[in-house]
């Protein structure tokens, strides 16, 4: 006997499937105020816009049902949750403790390879900002961060991060005011914290940056309308 299993035919794996391009696409366009919050949504309607078949559009809208985006109703339709400025308070703060944690380990093991790879980073960054080039920047920004990740070595963490990050699409904070100044400056002290080798200070700089950025999103986007629940008005 054997535990192994031996198919008779290759079987390829797709890292990204249909259904996962359209539920990102769906979420980006929730988050970004495209489709605006009580808006009824259908498999059809949202299969023409994206030129795709319905089935990966029900699966998408059923991913973001579970996710709290997205409500089911009868006759195979959906609507746009309202989103609340307290659950984006929570999901920020959330995101600001496991960034913290995560560039704390990251850290305690770092070298001066990665040092340098965060230096290069920062530097590229600084090019793109004064360049006005709006989508490097939120390239680099995302390199940033995901190099420190990737060194903290915490698998399951990283796993709870990417929910936060759900709803931080790209594309969204560099539509934000001030953010561009705020990631220089929360960068640049995170950078410090690593050359120091003092991982409680970037922590803490992980934490207080994560923490700006997501106040920024939620008071930019509340002012144009978004965000915003009957509960708080």
């Amino acid at each position: 006997m054997t535990d192994q299993i031996a198919p008779e035919t290759a079987v390829p794996i797709r890292h990204r499937s249909v259904a996962d391009e359209a539920t990102e696409i769906i979420r980006r366009m929730i988050l970004l105020g495209e489709i605006e919050p009580g808006t009824r949504v259908t498999q059809d309607g949202l299969s023409d816009l994206m030129g795709v078949s319905t089935m990966p559009v029900r699966e998408s809208l059923l991913r973001l049902a579970a996710e709290g985006f997205i409500r089911a109703l009868p006759n195979r339709s959906f609507s746009v949750v309202e989103l609340a400025r307290s659950d984006l308070l929570d999901v920020y703060w959330a995101h600001s403790m496991l960034s913290a944690e995560l560039t704390r380990r990251a850290c305690a093991r770092a070298d001066e390879t990665l040092i340098q790879r965060l230096r290069t980073c920062q530097h590229d960054f600084d090019l793109a900002y004064a360049g006005r080039a709006v989508d490097r920047m939120e390239a680099l920004n995302w390199q940033f961060h995901r190099t420190i990740y990737s060194a903290a070595n915490a698998s399951r963490l990283l796993l709870l991060l990417r929910t936060t990050l759900r709803y931080t699409p790209e594309g969204l904070y560099s539509r934000v005011e001030r953010w561009a100044d705020e990631t220089i400056r929360g960068h640049e002290e995170i950078l410090q914290a690593f050359v120091a080798g003092d991982p409680d200070r970037a922590a803490a700089g992980a934490a207080a940056h994560v923490g700006n950025a997501g106040a920024l999103l939620i008071q930019s986007y509340s002012a144009r309308g978004h965000w915003t629940s009957p509960a708080e008005g």
